[in-house]
């Protein structure tokens, strides 16, 4: 048959969570989650980096095992605001469930006239009674920081329910902001983050996931190199430039684009926004120059080199810096030209 008829398909998926046999790499995260020691786990990623992909994928293989000992529940946050914003999304989840509602023979009607933490206590006592152990999957936790200005309690009474020990076990996703909770929303007992540090970062694919997803495409060596590089195999650009690639066909034009698109500076810049001032101050630093040194930093900055340490540890994590040397330069070609354009708009002359 004419392939101009039937053109093969795509397989690369850019702005969407993945999960199955979409879903790469992770091994070490996914354990630490289903296996680890602590019961309460805060995955740190920035945005676009795959949190969603990755408790999808947890929902997934609990789902599919027939030797776990958790039944899971995802619960998307996202638009709370308040606590019958809580309670309203935990209904939904347990709604959209049916396996979990199956598993522990709990039905909408049991949770709808309960408050958020009643109704949790609720799904974590019928899930330990139906012979499991609750994998609570959160996503978007950092709506708690909304929820918290408005009902400080609910947290409080909440965090009692996810540090029951071994009968539930918690995994969060959010980005840097979430570390904010501890000082925005005081607790009566300990912070609402005790447990959940350390995060365990969610960092970008390693070189050879990336090589296995782009093996999907059926590019050239060379072209496959380059856009593991241009991306710093930040899964979403990642993604996203392969897609495009896999229909164009011409990476430099493909690259050009993806440089001048709107959407992405768009990203760029929220996501940016997450991040605290002074390692907003690194990056800028680190544009301005293409490539710095620690002592340059501290130089730049004034501040003493051991302060830098935990602002260069984590922004390297999160793929925001990549190590050069003996310096660092920023994580990817396509972050990089968008806050060089921003520092040289700020530091123009009027």
């Amino acid at each position: 048959m004419d392939s101009a008829l039937n053109p093969p398909r795509n397989p690369f998926i850019a702005g969407s969570w993945v999960r199955g046999d979409d879903f790469l790499g992770r091994a070490d995260t996914i354990r630490e989650a289903l296996e680890g020691e602590r019961h309460s786990i805060w995955v740190l990623g920035a945005r676009r980096l795959g949190k969603t992909s990755l408790l999808k994928e947890l929902e997934h293989r609990v789902l599919r095992s027939r030797e776990t000992p958790f039944v899971a529940l995802y619960w998307d946050l996202q638009g709370s605001g308040d606590a019958r914003g809580l309670a309203e999304t935990l209904l939904s989840s347990v709604e959209d469930s049916e396996a979990f509602c199956r598993a522990t023979d709990l039905g909408v009607e049991d949770l709808e006239s309960l408050p958020v933490a009643e109704m949790l206590a609720t799904l974590v006592r019928r899930t330990v009674r139906s012979g499991w152990r609750l994998l609570l999957l959160v996503d978007e936790a950092e709506e708690l920081l909304v929820v918290g200005r408005t009902d400080p309690g609910v947290l409080a009474r909440l965090r009692r329910v996810i540090s029951r020990g071994p009968d539930v076990r918690t995994v969060v996703t959010a980005t840097r902001l979430l570390a904010r909770i501890d000082e925005d929303v005081p607790m009566p007992t300990s912070p609402f983050l005790h447990g959940f540090i350390p995060p365990v970062y969610l960092t970008p694919l390693s070189p050879d996931e990336g090589r296995t997803l782009l093996a999907r495409g059926g590019f050239a060596a060379g072209d496959v190199e380059l856009v593991l590089e241009r991306t710093g195999r930040h899964p979403f650009l990642l993604q996203l430039l392969a897609s495009r690639l896999f229909e164009s066909r011409d990476l430099a034009a493909t690259l050009d684009h993806l440089a001048a698109d709107e959407m992405i500076a768009n990203y760029f810049a929220v996501d940016f926004a997450t991040l605290l001032e002074g390692e907003r101050s690194l990056l800028s630093e680190v544009a301005r120059e293409g490539r710095r040194t620690r002592a340059e930093l501290a130089r730049a900055l004034a501040l003493p080199e051991e302060d830098l340490e935990t602002p260069l540890y984590g922004l390297s994590m999160l793929g925001y810096l990549a190590k050069d040397g003996d310096g660092w330069r920023l994580g990817n070609w396509l972050f990089e030209r968008w806050l060089r354009r921003r520092v040289t708009a700020v530091t123009r002359p009027a």
